[in-house]
Formats: C-alpha cells, sequence, structure tokens
C-alpha cells in the first residue's frame, strides 16, 4: 500500500513541477494551478485551443483538479473503486499534457513542456503498470 501512495504522491508532484514558458522566462505548472481558478472565474484570460498561451490556463485548471481527484484515490477503501479511479484520473491528466504540448514540432514553448513533462510522463505511465498489474496485493 506505500508503494501506492508513493507513486501517486510522485506523480502529482512531477505534474506540478512541468516546465512551462510563461512571457519571456520560465515557470511551472503548479504557478498557473493556484491561478487557474481566479482567471476562469473572472474571465480575464481568453482560452484560445490553437496557442500555447491560450492553452495554459484550462489545461492547469484540469490538471489541478485531476491531481486532487488521484490524491483522493488514495482514501478509497474499495479496491476495485480505487482503481478505477487512479486509471481515469491517471489517463486524464496525461490527456492534458498532451494538449498542452500538442505543437511540440512547431513551437518552442512546447517542446520545452514536453521535454520538462518526461518524468511525469514516466511516473503515471509506471503508477498505471502497477496499479493494473497482477501483483495489485503488493501494492
Amino acid at each position: 500500500m506505500k508503494k501506492l501512495h508513493f507513486l501517486v504522491i510522485t506523480t502529482v508532484i512531477l505534474n506540478a513541477f512541468i516546465l512551462i514558458g510563461a512571457g519571456h522566462g520560465l515557470g511551472i505548472l503548479i504557478i498557473y494551478e493556484i491561478l487557474s481558478p481566479e482567471f476562469i472565474l473572472t474571465g480575464s484570460n481568453t482560452i484560445n485551443w490553437d496557442h500555447y498561451d491560450g492553452r495554459l490556463v484550462p489545461v492547469a485548471f484540469l490538471s489541478l483538479l485531476f491531481q486532487l481527484l488521484l490524491l483522493f484515490s488514495l482514501k478509497i477503501k474499495k479496491r476495485q473503486l480505487q482503481k478505477i479511479w487512479i486509471n481515469t484520473s491517471c489517463i486524464t491528466l496525461i490527456l492534458v499534457f498532451f494538449i498542452l504540448v500538442k505543437d511540440f514540432s512547431e513551437s518552442n514553448v512546447d517542446t520545452l513542456s514536453l521535454i520538462g513533462g518526461i518524468p511525469f510522463l514516466l511516473s503515471s505511465l509506471f503508477l498505471l503498470y502497477k496499479v493494473n498489474s497482477d501483483k495489485i496485493s503488493d501494492l
């Protein structure tokens, strides 16, 4: 069980620390995650799925939401429900990450985020493998 806790927490932390291009510098996703609810509620940032800056706020908000759901899955006592919860949250985090970096071949900031997100991808794939392996009792 402790392995599962470690893998989930590691995946959440690595997702929160994905490098992003912010303005004329670098940042980490958690900064936008903290600010995203305010941006969304006030409507101060326009959502544009064609540009990195327009994708950043909704991706940060969805990442925050599914990070919290992934952490919440650790409190679920029924093993099968916990497995479904972890799978759904982790796969959604991966999909949201790929939405952020969808133009990696055309944009330097997308490429930066893709390279900065490799540890998260490895961790989340390892988590999915461990949760869905036959040795689930070892977790």
